[in-house]
Order: C-alpha cells, then sequence, then structure tokens
C-alpha cells in the first residue's frame, strides 16, 4: 500500500477532546467527539451533513476489558448524536467517531450501504461488543461505481480509525497465497511456525502493517503457566468467549479465524500459555528464529 499523510487537528488543544482528521487528497473527513463535548460542538458544519458514526465505549456487562461500539448513520448527524445521547439504552458511550465527506457525495443510500458494511466488518472482527439490534443488508443496492466508491470511503475510515487508536474493523490482513518453506507471501508476509506439548500456530509477519497473524486453525494450549501475565490471561479469556477460540479436545483449543496480535511476544504467550520471548519462540521452516530473520532485514552499516 502507498503510503497516505494524515493530519489530526486537536481542536481544544488537548488530546482527549475534540479533535478531527484528514487524509491528505482525500475527501473524507473523521471527527472525534467526546459525548461531554455534545453541546459544544452542535454548530459544526460537518455535524449537521449526512454521514455515518460509531459510538464508543466500556462494555461494562462484559467480562474482559473490551469496547462496545454501535454503528449508525443519519441525514443530519448532529440530530442522531443528540437522540442517543438522551437514550437510556446507549449510555455506554463516550465519543463519538463521526465521518463524513468533505464534498457533500454522500447520500441516504451511500451511507446506509456504509453502515451495513462496517456492522459486518466488525462482527467478523470480534474485537468490540456490537449493540445494534438489526444487521441491515444494503450491499448490492449501489450503481457499481458508486460501490467501489464507497468501498474506498471504508478503507479510509478504517485507515483513519487505526490512527485514532480503534482496531475495530480489523480482523487481519489477508495473505495473496499459502506458502509453506518459510519463504515469502509477498514482498511483506513471510510465515513462521511455533509447537510445543498442546500446541501447534503459524504465524504470517506483515512488518509493513506491523501484524503478526496467527492463522485460522492454529492450535494453543488450554493450561497456563502459573507465571503467564494477567494481560495474556485475560485476552486468552477474551477469545473463547467472542468465539475466536473454540475447544478443540482436551489438552488444546482452536483458533477458528485468523487474529492479528499487536507483537510477536503476545502471539507467542497467548498460543503457548506461557511467559515466553517470541522473537527466540517462532522460526521459519529452517529453524531460523524470528530475531535472525529480522536482523537480516535490517542493513548493518559499517563503522568509517
Amino acid at each position: 500500500m502507498a503510503g497516505r499523510s494524515i493530519k489530526i487537528f486537536l481542536v481544544d488543544g488537548t488530546v482527549s477532546g475534540f479533535r478531527t482528521a484528514e487524509i491528505g487528497l482525500s475527501t473524507i473527513k473523521a471527527l472525534v467527539v467526546p459525548r461531554a463535548s455534545l453541546s459544544a460542538v452542535a454548530k459544526r458544519v460537518e455535524l449537521q451533513k449526512t454521514g455515518i458514526y460509531v459510538l464508543v465505549g466500556p462494555d461494562t456487562d462484559g467480562k474482559f476489558n473490551q469496547k462496545k461500539i454501535y454503528i449508525g448513520e443519519g441525514d443530519t448527524i448532529f440530530t442522531r448524536l443528540n437522540a442517543h445521547n438522551r437514550d437510556e439504552t446507549k449510555d455506554f458511550w463516550e465519543e463519538a467517531v463521526i465521518f463524513v465527506s468533505k464534498d457533500e457525495n454522500l447520500g441516504k443510500s451511500h451511507v446506509r450501504y456504509l453502515e451495513a458494511r462496517l456492522i459486518s466488518l466488525a462482527t467478523d472482527a470480534r474485537r468490540a461488543t456490537l449493540s445494534n439490534g438489526t444487521n441491515p443488508n444494503e450491499q448490492g443496492r449501489l450503481p457499481e461505481s458508486d460501490e467501489n466508491e464507497m468501498e474506498e470511503f471504508i478503507l479510509q475510515a478504517r485507515l483513519l480509525l487505526g490512527t485514532l487508536g480503534y482496531d475495530l474493523f480489523e480482523p487481519t490482513l489477508a495473505p495473496p497465497s499459502v506458502c509453506t518453506d518459510g519463504g515469502s507471501f509477498s514482498a511483506t508476509h513471510v510465515e513462521f511456525l511455533y509447537s510445543g506439548d498442546g500446541f501447534n500456530a503459524i504465524c504470517v509477519v506483515d512488518p509493513d502493517a506491523g501484524q503478526f497473524i496467527v492463522k485460522f486453525n492454529s492450535k494453543l494450549r488450554k493450561k497456563e503457566a502459573p507465571t503467564l501475565g494477567g494481560t495474556y490471561k485475560n485476552l486468552r479469556n477474551q477469545l473463547l468467549e467472542n468465539g475466536i477460540l473454540q475447544d478443540f479436545d482436551e489438552s488444546s483449543n482452536i483458533f477458528k479465524q485468523d487474529y492479528s496480535f499487536g507483537s510477536i511476544s503476545a502471539a507467542a504467550q497467548v498460543v503457548s500459555g506461557q511467559p515466553i520471548n517470541g522473537r527466540t519462540a517462532w522460526h521459519l521452516e529452517n529453524g531460523k528464529t524470528f530475531a535472525d530473520w529480522q536482523n537480516e532485514q535490517i542493513p548493518v552499516e559499517s563503522e568509517s
């Protein structure tokens, strides 16, 4: 993917306040509105437009530290946010992330399509509790050219969300082909292995995207070492509750979809159930560790 320039503007000068984000030369604009700032942004021109939005807050009903979200659309965004602010069934939300078009090209059919696609992406990703009661299906109701434009809009919205700290719609990057010899899937995708008593996993590394993707059908050990950190114990339980992991046999659970981790050690500890350095645990089929492979990718300048 080509490089992108993203500009974030802190409207009131604070990182937790009202802020906007834009991609260079793009028509999409994101606005993050804290619930406490709702009255202060009532007159903003962007919030009088047709657009798509995501309400985000903690899932206080869940067992784990997970986000709860609601995805919606509206002809006038502020009207919808104001209604949600008064709705006791949506008391969870703390921030609203809004997406509008700077060129006024979003119509009702467009935002309905976007709503349906984002709900589908959130359902597949399983990274947050989705509070939408219905799953609208607007796909296929747009002309082909408009549908392509909306898919580009979604791609840019996901980039902006990630930059703003939300990975709500990111299951993984899908490698273009299967590779079993430790070579590259492409210029960036490389496959690593890690196995032991009760676990046998494949991790695809994408350095460009900063992702460590444990593949579908990888097995992880049920038993946890007493020294495994609470963060990883919690994540293993969360993956089970969300259905990303399922029971396989008495010693193993199995990944029912690809899942992306933020570090190679996080992937290793979730898979093995023990504290371990992922840089030396994961290896190519020829035995070369991730650490050795990564060191080879970094050019070394000779001292003059």
